[in-house]
């Protein structure tokens, strides 16, 4: 092949479009069903009183970082939300694990360890 020839190029798919949106709100809402259930991680989300509009906006943050796009553009500031919050090496690592086991358990493996 010919470096000019189309077929040698190599097309590049986000992995927004390998999972696709209505997956992502399903995973999301999943897991946050997992940490609220979590006796570890549970309290950390006793603040928030309409989960609908926080898994919504979690589902935006993974989707623009998976390489999606918004209708509505809008800046995602995770770091910053959290950065008060008494997180502890164990809380961290126990919402990996969640997490994980939610990839695994909503999407074919491939598609889940390209995720976390």
């Amino acid at each position: 092949m010919q470096s000019g020839d189309p077929s040698a190029q190599r097309k590049l798919e986000p992995l927004c479009e390998k999972i696709g949106r209505q997956q992502v709100d399903e995973v999301i809402h999943a897991f946050y069903d997992k940490l609220r259930a979590d006796a570890q991680l549970a309290g950390f989300f006793t603040g928030i009183s309409d989960f609908p509009p926080h898994e919504a906006h979690i589902a935006d943050f993974w989707w623009v970082a998976m390489g999606g796009k918004l209708d509505t553009p809008r800046q995602f500031d995770m770091l910053g939300l959290h950065r008060d919050m008494p997180l502890t090496e164990a809380a961290f690592e126990r919402w990996l694990a969640l997490f994980g086991a939610t990839l695994v358990e909503h999407l074919p493996a491939e598609q889940a360890a390209q995720w976390l």
